[in-house]
């Protein structure tokens, strides 16, 4: 019993008052039942299964994510991390935790964000704000080709966005085929124009915000779903499905 008690007391991050483990408990037995085969007991992404995939899992102790609804070098919301958490992200191991009922998502991303001191030192995080959607239509996607001339996007996207611009072989992040699917930030206008409005931190793609405007994003977005094929499952996708199989069985 002693020995389960102090395996128990390790599963919490260093620096986590007694008090306070209590609030997070429920949110552990969560991440250690579905979360740690991939992202570790520690967080730190070297899960047993960790090795099987291309793209590692993201190590959750250093606090860093490019899908966010923020702004650049900002922390996620508790929403951006709900939301990566019941739907995953397409085409990665880190498939649809979406069998988790509410009650325990928000107690699994309580538990994520104690991983990281960064969450504790820093005020809580605010989206930038997102305009209701004109309409999708054929003239919307015609401006969003001028939009996507405008922002140079061509430069490292390539003129036809297959990731293949001029720029793309001095960059040590590869520009995203624009033209492949799924896209990681998700299918829909909205998840695209996300990721131009906050730019991707730790890689070359910039934030958007303030450099077009609110309309041309969204007419952006559409030009950018309209460069889509149908959706192709990668090989992390596939093995993190044969995870999820696996890891229900035992």
């Amino acid at each position: 019993m002693l020995l389960i008690g102090l395996g128990a007391a390790l599963a919490f991050p260093l620096g986590v008052r007694a008090e306070s483990r209590s609030e997070l408990a429920p949110g552990r037995q969560v991440y250690e039942v579905h979360c740690a085969i991939c992202h570790g007991v520690k967080g730190d992404g070297r899960g047993d299964a960790a090795s099987r995939f291309a793209t590692p899992p993201r190590d959750f102790t250093k606090g860093e994510y490019k899908l966010r609804s923020t702004g650049s070098g900002q922390l996620p919301t508790d929403a951006d991390l709900i939301r990566s958490t019941t739907q995953g992200l397409p085409g990665t191991a880190m498939v649809p935790q979406d069998h988790l009922n509410e009650r325990e998502v928000r107690a699994v991303v309580t538990y994520i964000k104690s991983l990281s001191p960064k969450f504790a030192a820093r005020p809580s995080p605010k989206a930038l704000a997102i305009l209701p959607p004109p309409p999708h239509t054929p003239e919307a996607v015609a401006r969003g080709q001028q939009a996507y001339k405008k922002g140079e996007c061509a430069e490292c996207h390539g003129p036809e966005g297959r990731g293949d611009g001029p720029s793309a072989r001095d960059l040590s992040v590869k520009p995203t085929d624009l033209t492949g699917r799924p896209l990681k930030s998700g299918p829909t206008p909205r998840d695209i124009l996300r990721s131009v409005l906050t730019g991707l931190d730790d890689t070359p793609m910039p934030s958007y915000h303030l450099v077009l405007e609110d309309e041309e994003l969204w007419d952006l977005a559409y030009y950018v779903v309209s460069l889509g094929g149908p959706p192709e499952m990668t090989d992390d996708e596939r093995a993190g499905w044969e995870v999820e199989r696996r890891h229900k069985q035992h």
